[in-house]
């Protein structure tokens, strides 16, 4: 912990954070954190800007995977369309696998979020909090 940072440093910085929980409104408290703290503390200020970063590159890949699902669920659908008769009963295996494979950008949903949340604790405690891959690619 860093005895030089103040409680309220400590909390801007972690509120950035934690409001991945909030999902695209949660990457403006992100940029409003990085705005208005960057003349009060460095500190808050650049978490601020890892944090509004993070959680725009996530909302980026996630809103790309459940358009990826989308497609593949779509194509799944295909034997059903193309034969209805065939398909009265239960559904072709296909269709499963499309059904199950939403699993991944949701799970992903969940790590992204528990990853930002980690960054929150981490600056609440007065840790210096950096992402994997993207912080050492801010300025500090």
């Amino acid at each position: 912990m860093n005895a030089n940072l103040s409680t309220e440093e400590r909390l801007m910085a972690a509120i950035s954070h934690g409001s991945v929980v909030m999902s695209g409104p949660g990457i403006l408290v992100g940029v409003l954190i990085w705005l208005t703290q960057k003349e009060k503390s460095a500190y808050a200020s650049r978490q601020g800007l890892q944090a509004a970063v993070y959680q725009l590159l996530g909302m980026a890949v996630i809103i790309g995977l459940w358009v990826l699902w989308g497609i593949f669920y779509a194509i799944t659908l295909i034997p059903m369309m193309q034969d209805p008769a065939r398909y009265e009963d239960a559904p072709p295996p296909i269709f499963w696998a499309g059904l199950i494979s939403m699993a991944v950008p949701m799970m992903l949903m969940v790590l992204w979020g528990l990853y930002g949340l980690w960054g929150a604790l981490k600056c609440w405690r007065g840790d210096e909090f950096r992402y994997a891959i993207l912080g050492k690619r801010l300025p500090a």
